[in-house]
């Protein structure tokens, strides 16, 4: 990682400090509550099941299909699944340092009552790790170029339609899944140039 890879990233993650200063402070951000009732305002309620379970279903599926689908690349597997245990544990330290309360149900609509912090979302930061690095290793897993931008196409996709769920089902505040988008990032930057340098240097091996 270069001086000024190092120095962005350091940016950012005071930049996502202050996010998580704030959502201690705040039980919700200015916006926040119009944009719950946007989107709970679209009749999904036909989804609202495969809403629930979509996330665990996705992360679940997209492992197994890994395993099964890229045998060689074990690897990519590992990292990826790695980066994913790590966005969850470091997901459920962040909401014990912030402890800002789940939206309210004199507020939104609660699908299910949900106990913990809503800052950031767990979910949301998962499907980012997972989603991200199959975003960034498509080249190498798709070679049509119209296939490996519809695979991208569909990642992005997958990842905010967890997070439009999560504010759709009363689980999180927008503040909260820009949160674990944000949070997702900052682990998928650094995972991604281990895998690059750990690839490296088994290629330089088997040279």
């Amino acid at each position: 990682m270069s001086r000024l890879g190092i120095a962005v990233y350091a940016f950012f993650i005071l930049l996502f400090g202050v996010f998580c200063y704030f959502a201690h402070r705040f039980a919700y951000f200015p916006g926040d509550l119009s944009i719950s009732l946007w989107i709970q305002g679209i009749d999904f309620s036909g989804l609202k099941p495969i809403m629930q379970f979509a996330p665990y279903a996705i992360i679940l599926a997209v492992l197994i299909g890994l395993k099964l689908w890229l045998p060689s690349r074990r690897r990519a597997v590992v990292f990826i699944a790695l980066t994913a245990l790590a966005a969850g544990l470091i997901t459920w330290l962040i909401k014990l340092l912030v402890n800002r309360p789940r939206p309210d149900i004199e507020l939104v609509q609660i699908a299910q009552v949900i106990l913990g912090s809503d800052f950031p979302s767990g979910h949301t930061a998962c499907v980012t790790v997972i989603g991200g690095f199959l975003f960034y290793l498509a080249p190498r897993l798709v070679k049509t170029p119209a296939a490996r931008g519809l695979l991208r196409a569909l990642l992005i996709v997958i990842i905010l339609a967890v997070g439009v769920s999560r504010i759709y089902l009363g689980a999180h505040w927008a503040s909260g899944v820009v949160g674990g988008l944000f949070l997702g990032g900052l682990l998928l930057y650094p995972a991604i140039v281990l895998y690059n340098k750990y690839d490296a240097k088994r290629g330089a091996k088997h040279a």
